[in-house]
């Protein structure tokens, strides 16, 4: 994909859309608990997410982090590729943000100087971000949390399939979730969208750390 065009302002979310950005791209490996989410296989060999189901269950992630007071939602990745897609979707919701490395600690340790207190979390990739999800097991906080065909859902109390790896993907889910959030919580209408670009929610190449 051409990063002509990345920028273009988005009018409708749709499978056309969450397509248009990869969202769909899985991996070339499936699970058993990814299988539900599948419905092809590219001729390159990956395999292909259903993007209806990527769009019911964004709605669903934001009917459940509505019932939240805004401060008490955790959203993390240490992923490169979603930091700032992440950090925008804090700016617009006002939940607490965490990228980079989750410090050991960060919600079991209330001695801790960086102690956070939150009552749900949401991750861009449950096994990549594990740190912040075996936390949470612990302290029995709910985790959202995107899944590949290669996730195996551990720990997970609500999926949200989608291609949780690449630049264009993170970036169009994390748009999108912040779409059906604003909506669920009456900010933007049924019909409306983000007064910003998924090009806004995509860290550039200069900001990617090497390595």
């Amino acid at each position: 994909m051409s990063e002509e065009g990345q920028g273009q302002e988005v009018t409708e979310l749709n499978k056309d859309f969450l397509i248009q950005y990869r969202v769909h791209f899985g991996r070339n490996v499936k699970t058993k608990f990814s299988e539900k989410f599948i419905y092809g296989v590219h001729p390159k060999g990956f395999y292909l997410i259903d993007v209806d189901q990527t769009i019911e269950r964004l709605k669903l992630a934001a009917r459940l982090l509505a019932k939240y007071n805004p401060e008490d939602v955790l959203i993390h990745s240490a992923r490169d590729f979603a930091f700032k897609g992440l950090e925008e979707l804090g700016k617009l919701t006002g939940f607490k943000v965490v990228t980079g490395r989750f410090l050991p600690g960060t919600l079991t340790n209330y001695m801790l100087e960086n102690h956070i207190d939150t009552m749900i979390l949401l991750v861009v990739d449950h096994t990549f971000d594990r740190q912040a999800v075996d936390e949470a097991v612990k302290m029995k906080i709910p985790i959202i949390s995107f899944v590949d065909t290669n996730s195996d859902g551990s720990f997970i109390d609500l999926a949200i399939p989608g291609n949780n790896k690449g630049k264009y993907s993170i970036a169009a889910l994390l748009w999108s979730l912040g779409v059906v959030y604003l909506r669920e919580r009456g900010v933007l209408r049924e019909d409306e969208v983000l007064d910003m670009t998924v090009q806004d929610f995509m860290v550039s190449p200069e900001n990617v750390p090497a390595g």
